[in-house]
């Protein structure tokens, strides 16, 4: 798995409830009572709503999408690499960010996607507003030849009115796409002079 593979991955699960010690799979009562007994504040007593429901935790986000079990500890310990929350711009996507007893996943653009928390569940949200200490790159991850630290989309832009989509990073509030992607949507060739781009119409 790359490490775009986990962002895509960890995206479609935006919005499963977290449960402490869940994996990925649904809560039974007998479950809940399991986890209330071994880690007992961990498991709010309202978590008891979500019987019945997919549930997961932050850690057993990544083992969900990885199918190997490991805790947040853990995945530290097993880093290929760890390096300060401060340098995460140099960081390729997918990278996991962490800070003691909380995991999530980097998806560019100073946010992350994590199973936050009972209050929250699986949601994206601005590094800012965290306190994690570093970035790991996961061991069981892929992230040779991914260059790009900034998660390629396809968005749609509207021209004149209609609609088009196209490949574009989204980074610092800004949206990037290749002149040759714009060019080849709007039947234009593209040549250069020098180091200036001519497009030409077909």
């Amino acid at each position: 798995m790359t490490g775009q593979e986990l962002v895509a991955f960890a995206k479609s699960k935006l919005g499963v409830p977290y449960v402490y010690g869940m994996k990925g799979k649904v809560m039974t009562e007998a479950i809940y009572n399991s986890l209330k007994k071994a880690y007992g504040n961990l498991v709010w007593d309202s978590d008891k709503q979500k019987i019945g429901k997919v549930c997961c935790d932050c850690s057993g986000l990544i083992s969900w999408a990885t199918g190997i079990a490991r805790n947040s500890q853990n995945y530290h310990d097993t880093a290929l690499e760890v390096q300060p929350i401060a340098t995460i711009a140099n960081a390729p996507i997918g990278v996991a960010v962490w800070r003691k007893g909380h995991i999530g996943i980097y998806i560019g653009n100073g946010e992350y996607i994590a199973e936050d928390g009972s209050a929250y569940g699986c949601r994206i949200n601005k590094l800012r507003n965290t306190n994690f200490t570093h970035w790991l790159k996961l061991i069981d991850i892929d992230y040779s030849g991914q260059e790009d630290t900034e998660m390629v989309e396809k968005s749609k832009i509207i021209v004149n009115g209609k609609e088009y989509f196209v490949d574009r990073i989204l980074k610092d509030g800004t949206n990037y796409i290749k002149i040759r992607d714009l060019a080849d949507t709007f039947g234009y060739t593209v040549s250069n002079n020098g180091s200036i781009p001519v497009l030409t119409k077909k």
